[in-house]
């Protein structure tokens, strides 16, 4: 058995093979061929790690430095104005106060106004530098910063840039001025002009005129979404009167006598206006229209306000453009004197809303108003003086007057942190006037040429006697240089009306007539016809006559001013003297625009 053992033992040693030892330096080696791998795997790790560091920080300091070109940008639009003097104080500020040193060592903010225009300039910035006839409505501030790499080489510089735009608008009238307002004039004007049947007192179209809605409030009223698809609508004045009546209700704008001044819209616009011409809210090419507007983007006009009156009485001379004149006051006395009036509207005036300065490419002011071209044929009875042999004769003065429009214009704007600190400055041109003593033409057609070749029938019995007078009456007003008005940012307050006198003719018809007397005493001045065909010379009735024109003159040049200049600027006009209404001075929320 012991032996069987021993035999199985011998065999199993025989079957498994006995390994050598094996060596310390080989096992070494095995182990550095480990570690060598996982020593690059790790070094990649770490450089991967600090890359990403490197990437991340100059990724932070690039958002940190649009974050600051943002924020000085959008300050410094804030406080654009015409010279480009505060932005760029205000944006540094702006970029200190949010730790970014404009004077530290590797640090810089360039800042250069502009105008940004998506008509004018291009993709896709619409930003150019320029100048302060562009005008000037946006600032483009860049930022640079010297931002170190830890890991992955020297300091690099960065730079961010961002633009933004704030238009500051201003909206006026030239030519309108309530405050010579006479009682019933209003009423009459409107009724004649828009066919209407009013009997409102003065003291609601003066509150009326205060009243302010915005242009947004007229373009939700309207039900359109864009200031350009308001500007082009077709209406008619009574639909023009629902809109400011429905603007007027809606709007958030300050009003103590809001009731007041829906009343008195709810007036005029069920007043039974009949004059259906329709025209668009727009001045532009296709005719006139109650706004003119010239803004870079006219979506910014959504803040301006304006006055609904002002806006009615554009529109419903617009309404009375070209046709043939009214009969406006019947019953009209002058200084004792009674006299019919007719009107003519040749250019209707127009309310200005936009921006202020000149268009480079044009060299036109962008903001204009102008005050209406109209014609007045005044016949004024001066009596019936007793003639020899021939007995009681009424005499007449035919008068006629063209005043040709005057124009202003937003010169400059200035925001400020208070309304009462902001000004605007509109420039004036009055307009010229030509006066006439003679016949109104036949055809008194608005394209006709204004002209003063008949002379003056001042007598005429048919078959019996027949007075004529032949008289120049010269243009009341010279040309004269334009003056500058300066408005603060309060509407409304006392300075929103003022006048611009750019000469001394303190009176426009009286001043004409004036020397009238003395130049049909000449022996040309009159001419006395007899029995339909016997021209007889002054000296047989000199004594008669001019003893009765010189008692009627001495009344008309006493009233004639009073009587006519309240009409001729409610009609926007003035001679001579030009009056600007400010509606509104509305500065405009900077905003980024890239």
């Amino acid at each position: 058995m012991a032996t069987s053992t021993a035999k199985l033992r011998e065999s199993t040693a025989r079957a498994v093979p006995v390994r050598p030892p094996r060596r310390a330096h080989s096992h070494r080696f095995r182990q550095r061929g480990a570690i060598a791998p996982i020593v690059a795997l790790f070094m990649t790790i770490v450089v991967a790690a600090l890359g990403a560091l490197d990437v991340g920080n100059a990724f932070f300091a690039r958002r940190s430095l649009q974050r600051t070109a943002d924020l000085a940008a959008l300050a410094a639009a804030q406080t654009m104005d015409d010279a480009c003097t505060q932005p760029l104080a205000t944006a540094r500020a702006n970029a200190a106060a949010n730790g970014f040193d404009p004077d530290a060592t590797g640090q810089t903010l360039a800042l250069v106004c502009g105008r940004w225009d998506t008509q004018a300039n291009a993709a896709p910035s619409y930003f150019a530098a320029g100048t302060v006839d562009a005008p000037l409505n946006a600032v483009q501030v860049t930022v640079q910063r010297k931002v170190p790499y830890f890991f992955l080489g020297p300091a690099r510089q960065m730079s961010a840039t961002a633009t933004a735009k704030s238009t500051n608008l201003g909206a006026f009238t030239v030519g309108t001025a309530l405050a010579q307002l006479q009682t019933g004039l209003v009423n009459s004007l409107l009724n004649a002009l828009l066919g209407a049947n009013l009997s409102l007192s003065v003291a609601s179209y003066e509150s009326l005129a205060n009243a302010r809605v915005r242009m947004r409030d007229v373009m939700a009223a309207a039900g359109v979404g864009t200031i350009d698809q308001l500007l082009s609508m077709q209406v008619d004045a009574a639909q023009l009167a629902e809109l400011m009546l429905s603007a007027l209700s809606s709007t958030a704008i300050a009003d103590a006598n809001l009731q007041t001044d829906i009343a008195t819209l709810q007036a005029i616009a069920h007043g039974g206006i009949s004059n259906t011409a329709r025209f668009a809210l727009g001045s532009g090419a296709g005719g006139n229209g109650v706004f003119a507007l010239d803004l870079a983007d006219r979506q910014s006009a959504l803040d301006a306000t304006v006055s609904p009156l002002d806006a009615l009485l554009v529109a419903a001379e617009i309404a009375k453009a070209g046709q043939p004149p009214i009969q406006l006051a019947a019953g009209l006395t002058i200084g004792g004197l009674g006299a019919a009036l007719k009107v003519q509207i040749i250019e209707p005036p127009v309310l200005a809303v936009g921006e202020a300065g000149m268009d480079p490419a044009t060299q036109q002011w962008r903001t204009q108003a102008h005050t209406a071209q109209v014609r007045l044929y005044l016949n004024v009875a001066l009596g019936t003086p007793m003639l020899p042999v021939i007995g009681n004769i009424g005499m007449n003065l035919p008068l006629s007057l063209e005043a040709a429009p005057g124009t202003a214009w937003l010169q400059s704007t200035q925001c400020a942190p208070t309304k009462t600190a902001s000004a605007s400055t509109i420039g004036v041109q009055p307009g010229l006037a030509k006066v006439c003593l003679g016949d109104a033409p036949a055809n008194l057609s608005a394209s006709q040429p204004f002209s003063c070749a008949t002379p003056a029938t001042l007598i005429d019995v048919p078959n019996v006697v027949k007075v004529t007078a032949n008289v120049a009456l010269p243009a009341v007003v010279p040309q004269s240089s334009a003056a500058t008005l300066s408005f603060d940012g309060v509407t409304p307050n006392d300075d929103d009306y003022q006048s611009a006198n750019a000469n001394a003719v303190g009176s426009v018809l009286a001043n004409a007539l004036s020397g009238v007397a003395a130049s049909l005493a000449q022996p040309s001045g009159l001419d006395v016809t007899l029995l339909g065909g016997l021209s007889l010379p002054l000296g047989l009735l000199d004594s008669v006559l001019l003893a009765a024109l010189l008692r009627a003159l001495d009344g008309l040049l006493s009233g004639i001013d009073l009587a006519i200049d309240p009409l001729l600027q409610l009609l926007g006009v003035q001679v001579g003297v030009a009056t600007i209404h400010d509606l509104s001075l509305t500065c405009g929320a900077a905003q980024l625009v890239y």
